[in-house]
């Protein structure tokens, strides 16, 4: 089930009215845990084996990890079994096609032509999301950092969620489980709270990002027939989309996680405005990013082995980073660049090679962001053939297609150019909070208006969430 499908608002206000209505968190916490096994069974209600072989698996070996009477080594074992269990359900579901694929197209270069038959496996919606989440549990219990939950209810439904189960934020148990145990209260600052949420995703989601791939999508789909100018506004078309798509999805689970009386962290803080890709990398997916870092790059050693060792990690958590987003080599070539790009920036950085003040600030945006979108190329792209076709076209060395876009195609990199100045710069945080809009007269005004103008540009063919493929 998407936010965006008829069916939601049905079921969503069912889920709200049912929660509200009984007493007891225990009550309202088995509601939710019902409620998050129907949202994700509405696709493909046999998935529900997987995600409850996630929960089993996590629960039990939380358990054993978490235990203080077994010897620290043992509970290291224990630790290590779960992750590894997690990694093989989500390997067999996510990477099987994909290595069976490398495979087959590796034998043919050496003239070899398997003959075994090939298996296709479905790919379970939000896959990569939750096991993320199930891995943080298991290795958050070990370190100590909370208690494993023995209630397994409980650990199905952090790991369940629905708001945001299917495309994030990854949310850490250390921050879930105790809103678990609160009596939350229904109260008009709850609902506003979140109604301000979904509809800003909302706007983001439906108002831009699926209008935006009207533009983007037909010129990726066929990149031989379009103009070097063509391919250009689609690759910064194709920025502004995925931020908001997916910058939307994620304000839409915290609006709806805020209903129930949850707290999800923000994932995005206007990364278009990064001045560096570091900065990027910590307003992008922030909720990605501090897993990759907290469970991948420190263990790996992070920055305390030396430089040419942390050069090493940071290549290596973003290219298996790359792999995280998608089962496909451009996604690894797309992990494998911002890899090397934070490996580069630190070293600039501790060459103090960087230029402060307004001027590096301007010259640091404007190569930080033109890297983004080159590199948004391959994470886009069908093929490596096409990804080349795009870069040559930036740099005017490709015969371009006939085909051309209107001149409006270029509002998109522009609107997300405006959202992030207006955001990063704080001038909407003020405008939200002025004296005016605080009338009511004022404020439902604007609101009526607003959401009139998203039911206007709402495409009649809404575009999926891009995340779900991953």
């Amino acid at each position: 089930m998407k936010f965006t499908e008829w069916i939601f608002p049905v079921f969503f206000f069912a889920v709200f009215a049912a929660y509200w209505l009984v007493r007891g968190k225990e009550w309202r916490l088995g509601i939710l845990l019902v409620a998050s096994a129907i949202f994700y069974g509405w696709w493909d209600w046999r998935l529900l084996a997987l995600i409850g072989m996630v929960v089993i698996v996590s629960w039990n070996t939380a358990l054993a990890a978490g235990d203080l009477s077994r010897r620290a080594e043992e509970r290291d074992k224990w630790m290590m079994g779960g992750v590894a269990a997690n990694l093989a359900m989500l390997a067999v579901f996510k990477y099987f096609n994909f290595f069976q694929a490398s495979l087959v197209d590796g034998l043919e270069v050496f003239g070899v032509a398997p003959s075994w038959p090939l298996i296709h496996i479905i790919l379970p919606v939000g896959v990569s999301f939750y096991v993320f989440q199930a891995i943080s549990y298991i290795v958050d219990v070990r370190r100590q950092d909370l208690v494993a939950d023995e209630r397994l209810r409980r650990v199905a439904l952090y790991i369940g969620f629905f708001p945001q189960l299917v495309a994030g934020p990854i949310v850490r148990a250390a921050s879930f489980f105790p809103q678990m145990e609160h009596e939350h209260r229904l109260s008009a600052r709850l609902i506003a709270s979140g109604f301000r949420a979904f509809l800003l995703g909302w706007a983001y989601k439906a108002g831009l990002a699926d209008n935006i791939s009207l533009v983007v999508d037909p010129v990726f789909d066929d990149v031989d027939s379009w103009s070097n100018a063509a391919l250009v506004c689609a690759t910064f078309a194709f920025a502004a989309q995925i931020y908001f798509d997916f910058a939307g999805y994620s304000l839409m689970a915290i609006g709806v996680a805020r209903w129930f009386g949850f707290y999800i962290p923000k994932n995005f803080d206007f990364p278009y405005a990064s001045r560096s890709i570091d900065l990027f990398w910590r307003r992008w997916h922030i909720s990605l990013s501090q897993w990759l870092r907290d469970y991948l790059y420190i263990p790996l050693g992070g920055n305390r082995a030396g430089e040419l060792n942390t050069y090493r990690n940071l290549f290596l958590t973003m290219l298996l980073g790359g792999l995280w987003h998608g089962a496909a080599w451009t996604f690894v070539a797309w992990g494998a660049l911002h890899g090397a790009a934070l490996a580069i920036h630190r070293l600039l950085f501790r060459k103090r090679v960087l230029v402060g003040g307004l001027v590096g600030a301007m010259i640091g945006i404007s190569l930080t962001q033109l890297f983004v979108v080159l590199a948004w190329a391959p994470f886009r792209a069908e093929s490596f053939s096409d990804t080349m076709q795009v870069w040559r076209s930036f740099a005017g060395q490709r015969d371009g297609g006939a085909s051309q876009l209107p001149w409006f195609a270029w509002l998109a990199p522009l609107a997300v150019v405006v959202d992030n100045w207006l955001g990063a710069s704080g001038i909407a945080d003020r405008v939200s909070r002025s004296p005016l809009l605080r009338r009511p007269v004022v404020y439902y005004t604007a609101l009526g208006v607003g959401v009139g103008l998203l039911a206007a540009l709402y495409p009649l063919n809404p575009a999926p969430f891009i995340y779900f493929q991953f």
